[in-house]
């Protein structure tokens, strides 16, 4: 029996169509054939994306394939782009009977918990009570940290140093702190250091732009290995480094209550 895309699929999950024509990244500008899905029960997936379960992805449909608004069906999956959130291909859908919510008529209230917000939460406590700041604010700049002394001391740069396939290339995003939820008050603006490469090991950490709002849970960096910021945030004159390494380090401005509810009862 030949295999089929959906047998190589490599993201394989149950989920329900929230948006049609939408995106749920800023990269994607073409949504003609984009639809954000609440990813409700993850089937098959590699390390990298196993912790997508109650969050909100984009699906790029393939040719010929159609769904509608709170539709649930299992899509078969491979990545595409990863940044605030991430965005699959699909190869296909195939629907589950009976669960158009729309439909259903049944309210959140007699369905029971939702099990996708559950968990995000569950997650999210987690991290909250390891974070050792944690900041509601807004991305004002994005750039290149500056070389470790090291590499500057042979002339180079970083550029002549040997690459490892799983480096992370890290980058600095400069955050206009609005409020601290936890941590030293005062901030007004920090810097947090993510990996832009989308190696397995570090797929799954956030990636930010200029002008993104929401929840930041972080921790001193102790990992990067740089000593000094870069230029773009020297400007700023940022009160310390911090790292923002998991999916759920950053959760976007819409769901911050939910986030407060999280690190409340993550220090209870």
């Amino acid at each position: 029996m030949a295999t089929s895309a959906k047998d190589t699929a490599q993201f394989v999950f149950k989920g329900t169509v929230q948006r049609l024509k939408a995106a749920t990244l800023t990269a994607v500008t073409d949504k003609e054939k984009t639809v954000v899905v609440l990813v409700d029960e993850i089937l098959r997936a590699p390390e990298a994306l196993r912790d997508f379960a109650g969050h909100k992805i984009t699906v790029e449909l393939a040719k010929g394939e159609r769904v509608k608004k709170d539709q649930q069906a299992v899509f078969y999956t491979n990545g595409w782009l990863f940044g605030e959130s991430l965005a699959v291909q699909s190869v296909g859908h195939d629907p589950v009977k009976g669960a158009v919510v729309a439909a259903a008529g049944a309210t959140s209230e007699a369905a029971g918990p939702d099990p996708g917000r559950a968990a995000r939460e569950s997650k999210i406590r987690e991290r909250a009570s390891d974070a050792s700041l944690i900041v509601s604010g807004k991305v004002v700049a994005v750039g290149q940290p500056a070389p470790p002394a090291a590499a500057a001391a042979v002339g180079g740069g970083a550029g002549h140093e040997r690459i490892s396939e799983h480096a992370p290339f890290w980058t600095e995003a400069v955050i206009d702190v609005d409020k601290v939820h936890r941590g030293p008050a005062g901030k007004k603006q920090i810097v947090v250091r993510f990996p832009t490469s989308t190696d397995v090991r570090w797929y799954h950490a956030p990636k930010f732009q200029v002008g993104q709002e929401g929840v930041f849970l972080l921790n001193a960096d102790e990992i990067s290995g740089l000593e000094t910021v870069g230029a773009a945030a020297a400007a700023f004159q940022p009160a310390g480094a911090y790292t923002c390494l998991h999916s759920v380090d950053f959760v976007p401005a819409d769901h911050e209550a939910e986030v407060e509810t999280a690190i409340a009862a993550a220090h209870e």
